[in-house]
Order: structure tokens, then C-alpha cells, then sequence
């Protein structure tokens, strides 16, 4: 993947792994579900919840959020909402990306950052390790059943992957960091607990005030959808757009549990590029 900026001529080169894309994952099914029982005219609204797919000149996402007025037929899409994860990234070259972002569309609502980091970077076998040796006696690269079996353990957050004594995928913490729009364009250096919200679900979970940002940016994208379907039509049920029985749901454990199974996949994929 691809992702240029164009303010210093940088051009970053990305291979997003299965860690890479696994925690914003489960926010995604939570924005497809919410967005699908939001009683609007979805024949009207089209929105999509999408991943690596354009949000600007400058940020493919891991996780965007747009929404289309059909029946304007000179309407653009709009992006309310991105998410994008750093796994084995810099952080500058991630935050230069939001910001490019932000300066091609100020009326963003929410910005949402996860950050993975491995308990050690990944490098492969040493040549004349015991480990390389072992996987050289193979003589064919093994199948992914064969090589996950090797490490003998259930997929959780705190167990590396690690067969023939090879540290494949490990992870040492999962963080996220959340902006919302306030009366003006999002501002990524801002400390206001108002409108920013950082906190840690591994190893210690404190991510009570990151999910209350999530919520705020989901209430101001609902408010979105609703000024958008009132301009369609001024029949619109606004007060059923709003029924707080409408609920934007997410879980903890499913985030965790989409990182720990893609430890494996990432391991697996990481195997066989080496061999």
C-alpha cells in the first residue's frame, strides 16, 4: 500500500498484516451494524463502511465511514469518520497522514488511531540458528495448520507465536487515540479531554474514556445522517433517528480476540515470505 505526502514529497510503502488490520476490524462490523438499524431511507443514504479504500490524496484507510445523498445527483461522497492502525510503523509518518487528511477535509468528525507494538521487532532466523536449521530440515515449506501446531499454545494477546524457537508474532501493547470535532476542524496536537481521549486495552485495560470519545463521534455522525436525510426529505422521522434505544455497540473482547487470531496469521505469513 501506497500513501504519499504530498507536503514533503514522502512516499510511504506499507504491507499491512493481519495485526495490522485486526483492531479497527471490529469496529467496523460495529459502525456496518449501527448504520444498518438507523431507521433512515437507506434507497436515499448510501453508506458504506470500508477499509483500504481512498479517503483523500493522501490516507487509504484502515477504516472509513462516507455517506452519498442519491438523490442529488451533483452530491459528493463524505468521509465523517477514519481509522488507521500503526503496527511496526512510526508514529510521525501515521500522524502526518491524519494531518494531510484533515487540511483536504476540515469537516471530519472523528479521527480513530490504534496502536499495536510487538513485544520485540520481528526479525527472521539467524543464519545458523537452531531455529533456521529446523525449519531447513523441512524441505518444503510447511502448511499453515502444521507451522500454527508447532507453537503448541491458544491464540490470546499474551502468548508470542512462536514455533521451532522462533519468535514469529508478538504483542506487547494495543492502544488507541481518539479526536472528535468540536466548533472547529480537528486538532491532532489538542489536549482537551473534550474532544481527545487516549487510553490502553492491553495489557491494562483503561479504555473507558476512548469508547465515551467513540460514542461522542458516533452521536455527531448520526446528526450527520440526520441533517442529510431532512434535506432529502422534511417528512423525515428525526425523533426516530435519535431513539437512544439505537445504541452503538462495541466490545473490548471482540478487538482482543480479532488481534490474537491474526498473531497467528501474521506469524504464518511472515514464515513463509522467509522461506
Amino acid at each position: 500500500r501506497l500513501t504519499y505526502i504530498e507536503s514533503d514529497s514522502t512516499l510511504i510503502v506499507e504491507m499491512p498484516s493481519a495485526v495490522h488490520e485486526a483492531p479497527l476490524t471490529a469496529l467496523n462490523s460495529a459502525f456496518t451494524c449501527f448504520l444498518a438499524i438507523l431507521p433512515f431511507d437507506h434507497d436515499s443514504i448510501n453508506t458504506n463502511v470500508l477499509s483500504n479504500v481512498e479517503a483523500s490524496n493522501s490516507l487509504v484507510p484502515d477504516l472509513r465511514v462516507s455517506l452519498q445523498n442519491m438523490r442529488d445527483a451533483a452530491a459528493e461522497v463524505i468521509v465523517p469518520v477514519i481509522g488507521e492502525t500503526a503496527f511496526s510503523q512510526h508514529l510521525d509518518a501515521l500522524m502526518d497522514k491524519f494531518q494531510e487528511s484533515l487540511d483536504a477535509d476540515p469537516s471530519l468528525k472523528m479521527v480513530i488511531m490504534a496502536v499495536v507494538t510487538e513485544s520485540k521487532r520481528y526479525s527472521s532466523p539467524r543464519k545458523g540458528s537452531l531455529s533456521r536449521m529446523a525449519f531447513m530440515r523441512d524441505g518444503s515449506i510447511r502448511s499453515a495448520k502444521d507451522f500454527i501446531a508447532g507453537s503448541n499454545v491458544l491464540p490470546t494477546l499474551d502468548a508470542p507465536v512462536i514455533v521451532e524457537g522462533h519468535t514469529w508474532c508478538s504483542v506487547e501493547s494495543v492502544r488507541f487515540k481518539v479526536w472528535v470535532r468540536g466548533d472547529d476542524v480537528i486538532d491532532l496536537a489538542s489536549h482537551d479531554p473534550a474532544l481527545v481521549a487516549e487510553g490502553t486495552l492491553y495489557p491494562v485495560d483503561n479504555m473507558d474514556s476512548v469508547l465515551d470519545m467513540i460514542q461522542k463521534g458516533v452521536n455527531l455522525l448520526r446528526e450527520q445522517i440526520i441533517s442529510m436525510a431532512l434535506a432529502i426529505d422534511p417528512d423525515e422521522d428525526s425523533v426516530a433517528l435519535r431513539d437512544p434505544n439505537i445504541k452503538f455497540r462495541i466490545r473490548k473482547g471482540d478487538i482482543i480476540t480479532k488481534i490474537a487470531g491474526a498473531m497467528r496469521e501474521t506469524a504464518y505469513r511472515r514464515y513463509s515470505a522467509w522461506y
